[in-house]
């Protein structure tokens, strides 16, 4: 049995899809799922800098943009926890809301809650990262000492999609 899965998710269909094929791959209860979104904020950044013009106080409206999206992002999560019980069999989830840069905030949270396995998706939307087996998801391998499954969203396997 996984103690505790690491499980990072843009909300993008290559995250479920990965979480689906997890599901039909193992057949074990997982004890925790710690369910993680991480708000880049390189993307928040450049977001501001395009209307920081507009702004009184750009710190201050930063803290807000930064506080709905957190608040957005935790709806989201706390939606989906349902569907992550049934998929990785357990009881417990902790949906989790960070910012930072995705792959440092996937590491840190793995060592801050000691889990037992990152389950990364192989492909994700632009924000979670573009090209997430060239950046996100080698940097999190590289960075971590913690064991790190990476799943792609649909492959073929002898020619027929999986």
């Amino acid at each position: 049995m996984f103690r505790k899965v690491l499980f990072p998710t843009d909300f993008s269909e290559g995250a479920e899809e990965a979480a689906k094929r997890f599901e039909r791959v193992n057949e074990m209860p997982v004890g925790e799922v710690i369910l993680l979104h991480v708000i880049d904020e390189g993307a928040i950044e450049d977001l501001m800098n395009g209307y920081s013009l507009l702004y009184e106080n750009e710190e201050l409206e930063l803290k807000e943009v930064e506080e709905k999206l957190k608040m957005k992002a935790m709806e989201r999560l706390q939606s989906k926890v349902e569907d992550v019980k049934r998929i990785f069999k357990t009881e417990k989830v902790k949906p989790v809301v960070r910012f930072g840069i995705p792959w440092e905030e996937i590491v840190r949270v793995a060592e801050e809650e000691d889990v037992s396995l990152i389950l990364l998706p192989t492909h994700g939307k632009l924000g979670f990262s573009k090209e997430l087996l060239g950046s996100t998801a080698m940097r999190v391998v590289k960075k971590t000492l913690r064991p790190v499954l990476l799943l792609k969203p649909k492959c073929k396997l002898g020619g027929e999609e999986e």
